[in-house]
């Protein structure tokens, strides 16, 4: 006795393959790419340039640190800070433990050293070069740095709050 198998799958239908002309082939004008901003994040058209000549440097956040800013506030509308920082004095002893509530920081050291805490990292020496993004919230502590210790930090936003923790 044979038996036949039942098969669920459904017939196939029949179909016919058309086939159609290549559309003309479009070469692209060489421009720059668009960048899509919501709202326009950064002003269109503009350019800023801050030279080192016409400098001024100010008090900041820490008081043993002068900050040159480089103009970014109005130009974003205070989306975006970018400053040079350096000391104004000597490390005489650690800064406090402190936290910032923001949405973005990266510090880049241009020249000289220092040394941070940060909690669950531990110590992490930065030198010349080193390049740095914090997660927000992250407690740390300036333990020291020297005499020439140079960086740009760059922060979104602009404005934000900073918190000590501890002395």
């Amino acid at each position: 006795m044979s038996a036949k198998r039942k098969s669920k799958a459904k017939p196939r239908k029949k179909t016919t393959a058309l086939r159609r002309k290549a559309a003309p082939r479009r070469v692209a004008k060489k421009t720059a790419p668009r960048v899509a901003t919501k709202g326009h994040v950064f002003a269109k058209g503009r350019l800023h340039i801050s030279h080192q000549r016409n400098a001024f440097w100010d008090e900041g956040l820490r008081e043993y640190f002068a900050y040159r800013d480089l103009g970014m506030v109005p130009l974003t509308g205070g989306r975006v800070r970018a400053h040079v920082i350096r000391p104004s004095k000597p490390c005489d002893k650690p800064g406090d433990l402190h936290f910032h509530s923001l949405d973005f920081q990266m510090v880049y050291v241009l020249k000289g050293w220092a040394r941070v805490h940060f909690e669950g990292v531990g110590e992490v020496r930065f030198e010349e070069g080193s390049c740095m993004y914090q997660e927000p919230g992250i407690q740390h502590r300036v333990l020291e740095y020297s005499n020439d210790y140079t960086v740009i930090e760059i922060t979104i936003p602009a404005d934000f709050e900073t918190v000590s923790v501890a002395p």
